[in-house]
């Protein structure tokens, strides 16, 4: 999946001409997103393609989390692509793992009655889509800030397999609800 994304990249990045281009990053993303790195392409006078990639992970505790996806826009500048107030449709997916062992939080649940240390791994993947709305400033200098916020429709699915001492449980779920979405990107427009 990576090495598909990778090259779709590169093969948008050889179709590139001036002032029409976008490039940006969200740091925020880094705790889950699927828009860590996305490159922005202007369609016509007013309307932009947007395709994005993320990474995510960190370490909290006895806590793990990592996760890998990507996402797709569709915008409508108000005035003129890459540039102004915008509305957008979304969609995205995101897959990946938490991990929890007991023994990383200095305690085992023998304290509390179970046999022993815990140790828990649950997979993840999301799919959703939907509503952004935000304004894009390009400076002289090329560099470019974007701001936006909405709501995504998210169907997710979880696998969760648990140990305990000798005990293996398997255990799935699945759910679907509205979430917030938005990003801060920073970058540069050429």
């Amino acid at each position: 999946m990576r090495k598909l994304l990778f090259l779709g990249a590169v093969a948008l990045c050889g179709v590139v001409s001036a002032q029409e281009n976008s490039i940006k990053a969200n740091p925020a993303a880094l705790l889950g997103g699927s828009d860590l790195v996305t490159y922005e392409r202007k369609l016509s006078d007013n309307i932009t393609g947007v395709i994005g990639a993320g990474i995510g992970g960190f370490k909290l505790g006895g806590y793990k989390y990592e996760s890998f996806g990507g996402g797709l826009q569709g915008r409508y500048y108000f005035d003129e692509a890459l540039t102004g107030f915008y509305g957008a449709v979304i969609g995205d997916y995101i897959t990946g793992k938490v991990e929890m062992n007991s023994a990383d939080f200095g305690f085992n649940f023998g304290d509390m009655g179970a046999d022993a240390d815990v140790n828990s791994e649950t997979d993840f993947s999301a799919f959703g889509g939907g509503l952004r709305a935000g304004y894009q400033w390009v400076f002289d200098s090329g560099f470019t800030l974007d701001l936006n916020g909405g709501a995504s429709y998210k169907f997710y699915d979880y696998k969760s397999d648990t140990q305990s001492g000798e005990d293996f449980t398997t255990a799935g779920l699945k759910g679907n609800g509205i979430l917030p979405a938005g990003s801060v990107g920073l970058g540069y427009t050429f």
